[in-house]
């Protein structure tokens, strides 16, 4: 602590040890707090704790703004209610009461599955606020939970169903020889999960691993910060990753470089797999997704001859055409390569140390066909809720489609759907159709402006919390609690406070795995914390007394499998080899897509990560914006020449589904033909001055209706294919 004099008043500074939510990964940091003579307090400092066993003192320019986030003149202290021609202050308590009325009625009328629950990216920067929004689902009976999960990677948890999961995972990063990371620029975003490069200090141990002999592959369409690191970049055009996956798993298939041992064991559907594949040679990858057929062949053999290291994925074919097609050809490259950990290896995170203990097994769990359609059934385009969530790609519809099931009423957390959504004028349709919606957010976001109620909420400082959504990511079994660091101004509340006010209005009880919520009772966060860690490896009392560590006695020594298992991981299940046909006979990934016209539709929109913002979180602040600039649309210099545009021009980009106007800049890391732009941009449709400062969203380029995956419903948002004109007025 130290005193520092302002005027005559005396200021004393004190450093308080945190760690970072702005995004998923969670770096440690030391918060220099002044505070004054009247006992407020302003961060004036953010710092990466350098002895911290994990990150090592990383911190990025966002975390290092976190000050700015919590103190930005524009910030909501007071919860807000619509009123005629805009919005006005209402007490919190005053709020729940209407709130928790409104809700009685639309529940009265309309049955349980009428109210739904939207948790955004920046609720899975807060271990309190989903589980206990899914907490109060259940005990309401409601089915309609939904999260940003099923925006950017529903493929990530509904591909393991069809394939099956190998119980001890897939090798580490850095522990391997080899790395093949598609879609992911985790130099820049959170982790390609599962094997690929760590969040945690990332450039370091990157550095560290290639140091050590890693022959590292990146595929993406653009030359990212993680593919300038690459020994081989496969610089594919979008949209074409299950062509190139396909490509390179024929090769494995030529060169002979299957585990056979493994694959007889524990692997099914081999021949179907081989034979899937067999049309899509080195020569006609080439001609479809622009990779040079000795490029397809080198990767195939420099990565299936080395023995360790895994394919991860990130959001880039998560969110493009066939995305489970694409999630699952890369499970099936690391299972005919027998890319797990087997019996005998030792594990430093066997699972995660906030998880309920168990032991891990050098065998699978079979697929789980059925897990994919037994969850509730969706309104629209025939789809189902898997893992407990729904589609978030049909809620405008759910929202909008009349009849028994239709949602009324919303609480979105941490979330923007306004801009994050795909179809934005439908969702902006829909939004303003509910009789009602309640926003918990710590600014009057784009989403917030179409709201009945906007809760004021607390930013990651000024609660306490644990790293939990990323417990299973870490390298070694890592713990981290903060109590809040930061005095909340004004009249805040967290996101679990929405449900467990409005619960003790209506008399429902919310159970948590360590026990109940009961209406009315005095809770605060920390121990809404122990109610849902209650069964974690590490007790939660522990983590708080001891901070930031990792945990060696948690790691294991895999276990052989159990004599009588007869579970098999299958590489070939039904519906793959006829989407590898249909894929085959495509001319390109954009033909998915209703009114889709190759002559016209030539470009490729794809999403791309930023430095300085996180989705939509950030661009409120000037200090973190400016870095930005604006939602550039960057284009190859070549393509600009092409289009007659000048650096710092305008184009209009038209989908088949609407178009948008954007700003370019020229990107020689952009493969020609493409349009590199960010997710979660813009503001509301016509919204006035908004171009130069926020850019587009490319969600009003997204139909979500053709293109879409038959089981995920995840619908075309990367690799959409446009049109560009230049814009002279």
């Amino acid at each position: 602590m130290g005193v520092a004099m302002t005027g005559e008043r005396a200021q004393q500074t004190e450093t308080r040890r945190s760690f970072c939510r702005f995004c998923h990964a969670g770096c440690a940091i030391d918060v220099d707090v002044a505070v004054d003579a009247d006992g407020r307090e302003r961060v004036t400092g953010v710092r990466g704790v350098q002895d911290d066993p994990m990150y090592a003192g990383y911190t990025c320019v966002k975390g290092r703004h976190l000050g700015d986030q919590h103190h930005h003149e524009g910030r909501l202290r007071q919860s807000m209610v619509r009123a005629p021609g805009g919005f006005d202050p209402i007490a919190g308590a005053l709020a729940f009461d209407q709130i928790a009325d409104r809700v009685a009625r639309v529940l009265e009328r309309h049955g349980a599955r009428s109210l739904a629950t939207y948790c955004g990216t920046a609720a899975y920067q807060n271990a309190t606020g989903l589980p206990v929004a899914k907490a109060f689902h259940q005990a309401i009976g409601s089915t309609s939970f939904y999260t940003s999960s099923s925006i950017d990677q529903p493929a990530k948890g509904a591909a393991p169903l069809r394939h099956g999961v190998w119980l001890a995972g897939v090798h580490d990063f850095e522990t391997s020889d080899t790395a093949m990371v598609i879609g992911c620029n985790t130099l820049v975003s959170t982790y390609s999960y599962p094997g690929g490069v760590p969040s945690y200090n990332p450039l370091v141990r990157l550095r560290a691993t290639k140091a050590r002999g890693m022959y590292l592959i990146v595929i993406d369409p653009r030359r990212t910060e993680l593919a300038a690191y690459a020994d081989l970049h496969l610089q594919v055009r979008p949209g074409e990753d299950p062509t190139l996956l396909a490509g390179i798993i024929r090769q494995l298939f030529v060169d002979d470089l299957i585990d056979r041992e493994f694959c007889d064991r524990w692997v099914t559907g081999l021949d179907e797999l081989a034979a899937a594949v067999d049309p899509f040679t080195p020569e006609y990858v080439e001609r479809r997704a622009g990779v040079p057929a000795a490029d397809v062949i080198e990767a195939a053999r420099q990565f299936g001859g080395r023995r360790r290291g895994a394919v991860s994925t990130g959001t880039g074919p998560n969110m493009a055409p066939h995305s489970m097609l694409s999630e699952h050809l890369s499970m099936a490259i690391n299972t005919l390569l027998g890319r797990y950990h087997r019996a005998g290896d030792a594990i430093e995170n066997p699972g995660g140390s906030m998880t309920p203990p168990g032991p891990v097994r050098a065998q699978p769990v079979g697929p789980n066909i059925e897990g994919l359609t037994k969850g509730t059934a969706a309104r629209v385009r025939n789809l189902h809720s898997f893992r407990g969530e729904a589609n978030t790609s049909a809620l405008a519809d759910e929202i909008l489609l009349e009849g028994e099931g239709q949602v009324h009423a919303l609480f979105t957390l941490g979330g923007n759907p306004v801009v994050a959504w795909p179809d934005q004028r439908k969702t902006v349709q829909a939004l303003e159709q509910l009789d009602l919606h309640v926003v918990v957010d710590a600014n009057m976001s784009a989403t917030a402006k179409t709201a009945h109620y906007v809760i004021a909420s607390t930013l990651s400082l000024e609660r306490p919390d644990v790293p939990t959504t990323i417990d299973r990511w870490f390298p070694q079994a890592y713990t981290n609690y903060t109590p809040a660091v930061l005095r909340a101004e004004g009249e805040l509340w967290q996101e679990w406070q929405l449900y467990s006010e409005v619960a003790a209005r209506l008399g429902v009880t919310i159970t948590l795995p360590g026990g109940t919520i009961d209406p009315g009772a005095p809770v605060d966060a920390d121990d809404v914390l122990d109610l849902i860690y209650a069964n974690a490896k590490v007790p939660l009392d522990d983590v708080r007394a001891h901070g930031a560590r990792v945990h060696p006695e948690l790691a294991t020594v895999v276990a052989p499998a159990d004599p009588g298992t007869t579970a098999r991981l299958d590489v070939a299940p039904d519906g793959i080899a006829d989407e590898l046909a249909q894929v085959f006979l495509e001319t390109t990934s954009g033909s998915v897509i209703a009114g889709f016209d190759p002559e016209r539709h030539t470009y490729r929109v794809t999403s791309r990560r930023l430095k300085s913002v996180f989705n939509s979180s950030g661009r409120e602040l000037e200090v973190l914006r400016s870095r930005e600039g604006t939602n550039f649309a960057h284009m190859h210099p070549d393509d600009l020449l092409a289009a007659g545009v000048a650096d710092g021009g305008t184009i209009e980009v038209a989908s088949p589904r609407g178009a948008i106007r954007a700003v370019v800049k020229s990107s020689p890391d952009v493969r020609q033909g493409v349009i590199s732009m960010a997710h979660a941009w813009g503001g509301l449709p016509d919204e006035p001055g908004v171009l130069s400062e926020f850019g587009s969203t490319t969600s009003a380029l997204i139909d979500v209706d053709s293109g879409y995956d038959p089981i995920t419903g995840m619908p075309v948002m990367s690799a959409i294919p446009v049109e560009i004109r230049a814009v002279t007025a």
